[in-house]
């Protein structure tokens, strides 16, 4: 991570030269943070951030702001390809929207317009989800295990294969994302659980997207699983005896807590690059903002 950090740093001293190579590369082969997002879409964006040499303290504002009319464009191309069938096609394009209005939130919706395009990055998901093969859902959850002060349902997306029913009940990946990844980033994940006969439900951690659970209750995320796995018990098409909890990057930290907290509920859980011990010791928060992030 301090590797990545000094390419960032560089990349400020080389008027954005360096960032715009690592950016291009995670495009053009679909990777974090780029997921769903074609190049074609981001590098108009990328000019136009670079030629205006955007420095801190950043105006995110002015940094969301280029993302808008090439993300809006598509939304346009996808709605009617949606209105001559060419439901593939549509897809594709709602997907590209969301990724440019994602990144345009990146790395958390701070400002106005950050927050416009995090509300925008989830209307596009849902319309170019919902076109794709098996059964999506955009679901809210009722939080029963909430306290004073904690929201009352859980946003979660849930894709099932299509043969999933209370005759023919699937495994389910709980997908708990990190710092910076929200429920719609599930795409690319979820197609290879969709190959293999399995559902994936995507989910927030703490502090981050539209997760209700209190972001300063150490408890909070014990009472959200607990929720989470009460609403699946209750879903006749989940196998109860075939489910895994899957967190990536900070959401790997809360992977290994449900292994310990809710072990009874999961048939396992896996940590994919998540954080413990050090990395909440300050000597390691000291170094955040030098990091994995262009910004604090």
């Amino acid at each position: 991570m301090e590797e990545t950090g000094k390419l960032y740093r560089l990349a400020e001293e080389e008027n954005g030269s360096l960032l715009r190579v690592s950016a291009n590369c995670k495009c053009s082969i679909g990777i974090y943070p780029f997921f769903d997002g074609k190049l074609e879409d981001f590098e108009p964006v990328f000019a136009k951030l670079i030629e205006s040499k955007l420095r801190p303290p950043y105006d995110f504002d002015a940094y969301a702001a280029p993302f808008f009319p090439v993300a809006s464009a598509l939304d346009q191309r996808a709605q009617a390809a949606e209105k001559s069938n060419d439901l593939p096609l549509a897809s594709s394009l709602y997907l590209r929207a969301a990724a440019l209005y994602r990144i345009a939130r990146f790395p958390i919706p701070r400002s106005p317009k950050q927050k416009e395009a995090w509300s925008l990055n989830k209307a596009a998901y849902v319309k170019g989800a919902g076109l794709l093969p098996g059964k999506f859902s955009d679901v809210q959850i009722p939080h029963t295990h909430r306290i004073e002060g904690e929201g009352a349902t859980i946003p979660v997306y849930v894709r099932l294969p299509t043969h999933a029913s209370p005759t023919n009940p699937v495994p389910c990946i709980i997908q708990i994302f990190g710092l910076d990844g929200y429920r719609t980033e599930m795409t690319h994940a979820s197609n290879k659980h969709l190959a293999r006969g399995w559902g994936t439900i995507g989910v927030e951690i703490p502090g981050t997207g539209d997760c209700p659970a209190l972001r300063h209750d150490p408890s909070s995320p014990d009472r959200l699983w607990s929720s989470l796995l009460d609403w699946m018990d209750g879903r006749e098409e989940l196998d109860k005896n075939m489910r895994v909890a899957w967190g990536l990057s900070t959401g790997g930290y809360y992977a290994m807590r449900i292994a310990h907290t809710h072990k009874e509920r999961l048939t396992g859980a896996v940590s994919h690059g998540g954080g413990c011990h050090r990395m909440f010791e300050p000597e390691w928060l000291d170094k955040v903002d030098h990091l994995e992030y262009p910004f604090e």
